[in-house]
């Protein structure tokens, strides 16, 4: 890392715990009820909300910090490359029932999708996209993983052939596995090849240790009502997540409309359910994105190493930092002072936002007020709701 890299780092990191300082003197003190159950109660002038936080009960998975009921642990998860550039992959396959998702900053200023299973496994995902070389950093720490891809180019399959040999994880893409694949006949090619996941057979080798702290965050942070992460220019990719408190999760809206994905469709693509996408925390991890040695007009996003972080859980934002490295691959997130900052158990959502520091563009971050976000969700799900109906 360059001397003004690590400068603007330090910089940021500074101001962030010049503003912690200052929540904190005006902070209250952790609640916490005698029978285990922490509850944490949340208040802005329009919305009144509680979040109860409860021990799990027996197995723990590890990516989701839930109980297992009938999901097993030792089982291997798998990484899968899901489409995001346009319209034309959207509404996605079973991406909601991921435990973790990665949305990487790529070429013409779009997102593509890095989502672990492992909890659960859709009987179909997709539409399946290529690799990018931000992915293989993101493999350490999930054991051996399957890696499901439409491939990639010359310099990314060198990559996956490279990440394969040294038993980082197990490729399962489309090159390889085609018989994993298939195209459904409502969708143009790219965006029609989905991954059948029968019999498991797409899991990797070794399960995956967690990747998170879960746990109560009292009155860490502050009450908020949503983030929005935006890309310029006027087409470029904004990433909005609104609290609903009654699903105790951060609701997606993409480039101003809901973000809805088909839960429940059969092996064509055909039947089943447009659903929320709605994560129960949201981190923005702000990365440096430096040129892909696989193609000059793509960006690869540094996820070993550290800086600002934004964490949003049980309603509220806290501000610190992320911290991952190659012997030690967790995200380990941070208030600014030092403290772990545990997340509520459930799937979470990673941006990587392109930091001041990236080749390509900066992500533009914004807050919401509870009473904002609240019109804002209101507005994306009427839109949504007269669409549909419009046909």
């Amino acid at each position: 890392m360059s001397s003004t890299r690590r400068g603007r780092r330090a910089a940021a990191l500074l101001v962030l715990l010049v503003l912690a300082l200052l929540a904190a003197s005006c902070g209250g003190d952790d609640g916490g009820d005698a029978d285990g159950t922490t509850t944490t109660s949340t208040t802005s002038s329009s919305t009144t909300s509680t979040t109860t936080t409860t021990e799990p009960v027996g197995p723990v998975m590890p990516l989701t910090g839930l109980s297992a009921g009938e999901a097993d642990p030792e089982a291997g998860a798998v990484l899968v490359k899901i489409g995001n550039n346009n319209e034309s992959s959207r509404p996605q396959f079973g991406i909601h029932e991921a435990d973790i998702v990665y949305e990487e900053f790529v070429e013409n200023a779009k997102t593509r999708f890095a989502a672990v299973f492992h909890s659960q496994l859709p009987d179909i995902l997709g539409p399946i996209r290529s690799g990018r070389t931000s992915d293989f950093d993101l493999v350490h720490g999930l054991g051996v993983p399957g890696f499901a891809s439409s491939g990639g180019n010359p310099t990314v399959l060198g990559a996956l052939r490279n990440a394969s040999n040294a038993g980082d994880l197990v490729d399962v893409g489309w090159v390889w596995r085609e018989s994993y694949y298939h195209r459904i006949a409502d969708r143009a090619a790219p965006y029609n090849l989905v991954l059948s996941t029968v019999d498991n057979e797409v899991r990797g080798e070794n399960p995956p240790t967690p990747q998170f702290v879960y746990g109560s965050i009292g009155t860490l942070g502050q009450t908020i009502g949503g983030v929005s992460v935006k890309y310029p220019p006027a087409f470029g990719r904004e990433s909005v997540h609104l609290w609903d408190a009654d699903l105790a999760a951060w609701v997606r809206v993409q480039d101003g409309t809901l973000h809805t994905v088909i839960d429940g469709a059969d092996d064509d693509g055909q039947g089943g359910t447009e659903v929320e996408i709605a994560p129960t925390n949201v981190v923005l991890a702000s990365v440096t994105y430096g040129v892909s040695p696989a193609d000059p007009s793509s960006p690869e996003a540094e996820s070993f190493g550290m800086g600002p972080a934004q964490v949003f859980t049980q309603g509220r934002e806290i501000q610190g930092t992320w911290s991952r490295t190659t012997d030690n691959p967790i995200w380990d997130l941070r208030t600014v002072s030092g403290d772990p900052i545990p997340l509520a158990p459930g799937p979470t959502w990673v941006l990587l936002v392109a930091d001041a520091d990236s080749r390509f563009a900066t992500g533009d971050i914004s807050t919401f007020s509870r009473a904002d976000a609240s019109a804002m969700l209101a507005e994306a799900r009427e839109a949504y709701a007269e669409s549909t109906a419009a046909g």
